[in-house]
């Protein structure tokens, strides 16, 4: 499995995982959703970083051709 799969699949865990985990904590519907609003905006932001470092990885394989 190459790098890109591997962090692909590692991320969709980790966000499965932390949904599964909001949505079975006994919080208040409103903070429920306020926390899932958080971790996606963080995972948002881990998976665009890893998209931006595997385009300058690609970029950069790409350059020594």
């Amino acid at each position: 499995m190459d790098t890109g799969k591997t962090i692909l699949t590692f991320l969709a865990g980790a966000a499965t995982g932390a949904v599964a985990a909001l949505l079975l904590a006994p919080d208040s519907g409103k903070k429920t959703r306020e926390r899932l609003r958080s971790r996606a905006a963080d995972a948002a932001g881990v998976a665009k970083e890893k998209i931006l470092e595997g385009l300058d990885a690609l970029e950069s394989a790409l350059e020594e051709e």
